[in-house]
């Protein structure tokens, strides 16, 4: 019985499989009775598309720069201007990446697609150890204000930076992220702006800007002599700002750079915390000899005397708010002991001080040979057209200081001794730094440093947490400090 029933399903089955077989050997017949004759000329064909595209790579070979020898991916001339050119992105490529003193997107035919971006990352790791002789400061307005000492391990500072031109060459942008974890705001937008190059003797930049009155101000934190601008430089110096910013070289010796931005220091104001007058600001030096170069060390090594001598100059008004109080960008501004300017009380018992001017004219020296250096730059400061709430003894003010550095190598491009003096002086009273440190650069190279130093501060009029000096601080100021750049 049960056979019976499965016989009908067997039978099904091997009928199933007797049309798949069926459709299979009539497709192989179909394919058996083709004309021999069209088979042999689709196998023809084919053999000669091969040859031809076997002859295009060896004449793609036999043009190319390589020509079978290594070639040195960072060297650009290396690389032919065409569309065509092998890269790791394949031939068909507009660009290719290779690292240049920074990752590069570069195109094969700058003239075809004139873009190209360049990325780096810098980074400042640091000790700061901060031994306090008072725990407390009394500024000049009468507050008493606790001084904390200090042993930590911070980022100070580190950039992603962006950078490089798009549609010409001379149309160039630079972007600066900094992320830090010193100050309030640990990821922000430091630096970032366009540029036009005309020529030598003028380059436009506008966006996001530092005003530029001082030399060690207007050089990088990068290229520092020891971990940290001096104690005068972060007492007088102007900050960052929006504006429109122009530089150049006059002739083959004279250099300058000027600005007219926001104010003095505008970096994270908005525009309804700015008020409507605009600063100026201005650097123009002079060298003699060998190129002076970056920064304070003569890491180069120079054979020859290079002497650079320079000043500038900045001026901005700042007016009260709308209802009379003091505006954001003014809180900057310390007198000679530290205290703020716009502290209630600084100048005058129960008034505060809400329009001001502000002149800040510098003188710098510069000189390198032979891995020593030497750098000093003076500081002298006007605070002018007082005006407060209330009836004040004296209209304006006067302030100077100096910073005084020098460095040796003891062993050529890796390691230096140097010292540093800073000052500041003024009518409500001064403040001093001395100390000295050793430079150790790894790679015979600026972008990898390692740095020890110590300072004796004291009575410190500036403040900012990413030097480690506070206002009113007196104490002995350790800091040890990885900083690479790549």
């Amino acid at each position: 019985m049960d056979n019976a029933q499965s016989k009908p399903w067997v039978l099904a089955w091997l009928l199933l499989i007797c049309f798949m077989l069926a459709g299979f050997c009539c497709d192989a017949d179909a394919q058996s009775v083709e004309d021999p004759s069209m088979q042999i000329a689709e196998l023809q064909a084919s053999i000669d598309d091969l040859h031809q595209r076997i002859n295009a790579l060896q004449s793609r070979s036999q043009s190319s720069p390589f020509n079978g020898e290594i070639v040195d991916s960072s060297d650009a001339s290396a690389w032919p201007d065409c569309d065509d050119c092998p890269t790791s992105a394949g031939p068909s490529s507009s660009h290719y990446l290779v690292y240049d003193d920074a990752w590069v997107i570069r195109p094969n035919n700058s003239g075809r697609t004139p873009f190209e971006l360049r990325f780096n990352i810098h980074n400042q790791f640091r000790y700061t150890g901060f031994a306090n002789s008072n725990d407390l400061f009394v500024d000049s307005a009468g507050n008493t204000i606790p001084i904390s000492a200090r042993n930590d391990f911070d980022i100070n500072r580190g950039r992603f930076v962006f950078s490089g031109y798009a549609f010409d060459p001379n149309l160039e942008f630079y972007t600066n992220v900094d992320y830090n974890t010193v100050a309030n705001d640990p990821v922000l937008l430091l630096l970032s702006w366009v540029s036009y190059r005309f020529g030598d003797a003028l380059t436009i930049r506008a966006g996001l800007l530092k005003v530029p009155g001082t030399w060690e101000w207007e050089q990088s934190s990068r290229f520092t002599l020891g971990a940290e601008r001096s104690l005068a430089t972060t007492f007088f110096r102007p900050s960052i700002t929006a504006g429109v910013w122009a530089q150049g070289t006059l002739g083959e010796s004279v250099f300058y750079r000027a600005l007219v931005g926001d104010g003095f220091n505008t970096f994270t104001l908005r525009a309804a915390e700015l008020d409507v007058n605009l600063a100026y600001s201005a650097l123009l030096w002079w060298e003699k000899g060998e190129h002076f170069g970056v920064g304070y060390s003569d890491l180069e090594c120079h054979e020859s005397l290079s002497l650079r001598v320079g000043h500038g100059f900045t001026y901005a008004s700042n007016d009260s708010d709308p209802i009379g109080e003091p505006g954001p960008e003014q809180t900057v501004i310390r007198l000679s002991d530290g205290t703020r300017l716009v502290e209630p009380g600084a100048i005058a018992p129960g008034v505060t001080v809400n329009e001001f001017d502000i002149s800040l004219y510098t003188v710098h020296l510069g000189l390198k040979r032979r891995g020593l250096s030497f750098a000093a730059e003076y500081f002298f400061r006007w605070l002018t057209s007082l005006a407060a709430t209330g009836p004040i003894p004296d209209s304006s003010l006067f302030d100077h200081g100096f910073f005084a550095q020098g460095g040796a190598f003891v062993i050529p491009k890796r390691l230096e001794l140097y010292a540093i003096g800073s000052q500041v002086r003024g009518e409500f009273g001064s403040g001093t730094q001395i100390g000295g440190g050793v430079n150790w650069y790894v790679k015979g190279e600026r972008g990898a440093r390692f740095t020890f130093d110590v300072s004796r501060i004291e009575d410190s009029p500036a403040d900012q947490d990413r030097t480690g000096l506070v206002a009113g601080g007196s104490g002995t100021l350790f800091r040890v400090q990885w900083w690479h750049f790549f």
